[in-house]
């Protein structure tokens, strides 16, 4: 990839007095040259001090190969997001190139390598990749689904390949995945609450009322730890009760979100605060007349 010094200095911050700096840092932080080499060709000749190749660890002491290559990858994304306009985009493609190379290194262990095609699949289906981004995701659950500290991509990895589906309108592929989500995955909380969500959206938007119910109302008791989301979720599900004709059925989910919320609002505190605002706030309130 040829990019522009110039601009790139310009984007992170160097004037034409530090030129040389500027044109090292850029160097640096995208690996003109030496560094994309390295990761695509670990242990390559001539590579000193790159992540796998033999000058590593001499130049990066005990530091894990495999870390070092995933901030290196990060600190080239956040140059890159510096720059303007396809300058950006033809970095971020090399950043993504970056990641799959670490993801594909054998050598390395299989929470990094997870979260590497994570990292690359999120770079990819960012830029409208959706089919790049798809399999990238994929390799992130099987790297990480069995690495304790690969969990959290694996995770996110599935619950994004959840999203694809959902986006592609194929509802009964995405419930499927966020149900596996769910299943596989229940020790990585926030994920599996977001997939909890997103199931309930899709029930209720289908017309499966009674399904969506136990998704959205039951979110509350599933997952105590987020109650701004379980107040968002139960007022999707009585708006929906209320333009549907049920204000009976409305205001039954109000009144039980309220008495699942009531421990928190009571125990005072900024929770307590933020979680009263957020009951204040609900929709279906203003739509019943304040109720």
């Amino acid at each position: 990839m040829r990019i522009d010094m110039a601009a790139a200095a310009r984007a992170l911050g160097f004037g034409k007095r530090t030129s040389t700096t500027a044109a090292l840092m850029v160097a640096l932080a995208f690996g003109v040259a030496a560094a994309p080499a390295a990761l695509r060709h670990p242990g390559a000749v001539g590579s000193p001090g790159m992540p796998g190749s033999p000058g590593a660890a001499g130049a990066a002491g005990d530091e894990d190969p495999a870390r070092a290559a995933l901030a290196e990858a990060s600190a080239a994304k956040r140059a890159a997001q510096k720059l303007e306009d396809s300058a950006r985009e033809q970095a971020l493609l090399e950043v993504a190139g970056r990641y799959d190379a670490i993801a594909d290194n054998g050598d390395f262990d299989p929470a990094s390598r997870a979260e590497a095609a994570f990292r690359a699949g999120e770079i990819l289906r960012a830029r409208g990749r959706l089919d790049d981004s798809a399999p990238r995701f994929a390799k992130a659950v099987e790297l990480g689904a069995d690495a304790p500290k690969g969990r959290e991509f694996a995770a996110r990895g599935l619950l994004e390949q959840a999203h694809l589906e959902r986006r592609a309108k194929d509802d009964a592929s995405a419930l499927q995945l966020y149900g596996q989500v769910r299943e596989r995955f229940a020790d990585q909380r926030r994920t599996a609450a977001t997939a909890m969500t997103w199931s309930g959206k899709l029930l209720l938007a289908a017309g499966r009322t009674d399904e969506a119910a136990q998704m959205l109302q039951g979110f509350a008791t599933e997952y105590p730890e987020y109650p701004k989301d379980a107040v968002r979720n139960a007022d999707l599900l009585a708006v929906e009760l209320l333009e549907a004709g049920d204000e009976a059925g409305a205001k039954a989910a109000v009144d039980k979100l309220r008495a699942a919320m009531a421990p928190i609002v009571d125990g005072g505190g900024k929770q307590a605060e933020s979680v009263s605002a957020a009951l204040k706030a609900m929709r279906v309130t203003e739509l019943l007349g304040g109720y």
